[in-house]
C-alpha cells in the first residue's frame, strides 16, 4: 500500500432535530444523537479529488456509494471508519472515523467510582502536577481514548496518556503554589467502545484535589511512635502544614474500624505515645491543614507486645 495521506476532515451534515456533527480532531467526528433512529451524514474525500472516480470502504468493506461526496446512513450506534480510495482500491486518500455519541443515554463505557465519579483527579502536592484516572466497564473490550485536554484560563496544560489508557498525568507549568488559584482547570475526555462515543467533563482547582501520600512512620520504641511528612509533600512544611489523625484500634482490626475501644486523635504533632498493655494497630494519616480536603491513605503498624510486625 502506498503512503497514506491524512487530510483534515471535511464533513457536511444536513439533518433536522437535535442531531449534530462535531469535529473532535482531524479525521474524527462525533455524531450527537438524542435517540437511536437512522441519520444520514454527508462525507467528502477532499476538495482536490473533485471529479475523480472515488470508491469508499466502511470498516474495510466496500460500500455502493462512489464519488468525492457521498451520503451514508448511520443506524443506532453503528458508526464506522470510512476510507476513500482511487479506482484500484489500493491507495487510501483520506479517512473519516465517525463515532456516535448518544447524548441522552446513561454512560456505558466507563464506570463510576465509589465517590460516584467517572473521572477521579488527585494531586500529591502543590507542584502543579496531578493525575486523573477512570475505570473501563468490564464488558467493553474494544475501548480507546479518542481525545483529552486539560485547560486553565484558555491555556492548554501538558498531559500524557498512561500506558494502560486508564489515566492521564498532567503538569501545569504556569501554576504557582504560593498564590491563590484564580481559575479552575477544565478537563475534557472522550472515550469510545467500538463506535460508541462517551464524553466526560471535570472542573476543579488543584487545592481541592490535593491528597498527601502515606505518612512515613520513622520510629517505634516503647509504644512511642514518630513520623514525618510524606517525601512527596511540598516544602517548606511551615508554608504547607499538615494535620494528622491518629487512631489506635484493637488487634486484628484495620484502620477503618470504629467502636468504643478505638482511640482517636487529630493533632499537628509528629509523635504519639500509646498506653496499652494489649496488642493493637496503630494508624496515622495526613491532611492539608488549610484546605482540609482529602486525607491520605492510612499507614499502620500491628503491635503484638514483645514483638511487632510493621507495614506502611
Amino acid at each position: 500500500m502506498s503512503k497514506i495521506v491524512f487530510l483534515i476532515l471535511q464533513a457536511v451534515l444536513q439533518l433536522a432535530g437535535s442531531t449534530s456533527l462535531r469535529i473532535l480532531k482531524s479525521n474524527v467526528v462525533a455524531l450527537d444523537v438524542s435517540d437511536l433512529s437512522s441519520s444520514e451524514v454527508s462525507l467528502q474525500c477532499g476538495e482536490q479529488y473533485e471529479g475523480e472516480q472515488i470508491h469508499w470502504e466502511r470498516n474495510e468493506r466496500s460500500i455502493p456509494e462512489t464519488g468525492n461526496r457521498i451520503t451514508v446512513t448511520i443506524d443506532g450506534l453503528r458508526g464506522g471508519n470510512f476510507t476513500c480510495h482511487r479506482a484500484n482500491h489500493r491507495d487510501v486518500l483520506n479517512y473519516t472515523l465517525l463515532l456516535v455519541h448518544p447524548v441522552s443515554f446513561p454512560k456505558g463505557v466507563l464506570t463510576q467510582s465509589t465517590h460516584r465519579e467517572f473521572v477521579s483527579c488527585f494531586a500529591r502536592n502543590y507542584n502543579g502536577q496531578f493525575h486523573c484516572s477512570w475505570k473501563w466497564h468490564q464488558e467493553r473490550k474494544e475501548r480507546a481514548v479518542v481525545y483529552f485536554a486539560a485547560i486553565r484560563n484558555s491555556s492548554l496544560i501538558n498531559c500524557t496518556l498512561d500506558s494502560d489508557i486508564s489515566g492521564l498525568t498532567c503538569i501545569d507549568q504556569n501554576y504557582c503554589p504560593y498564590s491563590e488559584e484564580p481559575k479552575s482547570i477544565n478537563l475534557t475526555l472522550f472515550v469510545r467502545n467500538l463506535y460508541r462515543l462517551e464524553e466526560h467533563q471535570r472542573t476543579f482547582f488543584i487545592r481541592d484535589i490535593v491528597q498527601p501520600d502515606k505518612v512515613n512512620i520513622t520510629k517505634i520504641q516503647d509504644d512511642l511512635f514518630e513520623w514525618r511528612p510524606p517525601g512527596t509533600w511540598s516544602l517548606p512544611c511551615s508554608f504547607f502544614p499538615l494535620s494528622y489523625e491518629v487512631k489506635v484500634a484493637p488487634n486484628n482490626h484495620n484502620c477503618n474500624h470504629t467502636g468504643s475501644r478505638v482511640e482517636k486523635l487529630e493533632a499537628n504533632v509528629t509523635h504519639y505515645k500509646v498506653n496499652s498493655k494489649k496488642p493493637y494497630t496503630f494508624c496515622i494519616r495526613a491532611q492539608d491543614t488549610i484546605t482540609k480536603t482529602l486525607w491520605s491513605e492510612w499507614s499502620h503498624h500491628h503491635i503484638r507486645k514483645h514483638r511487632h510486625t510493621s507495614e506502611q
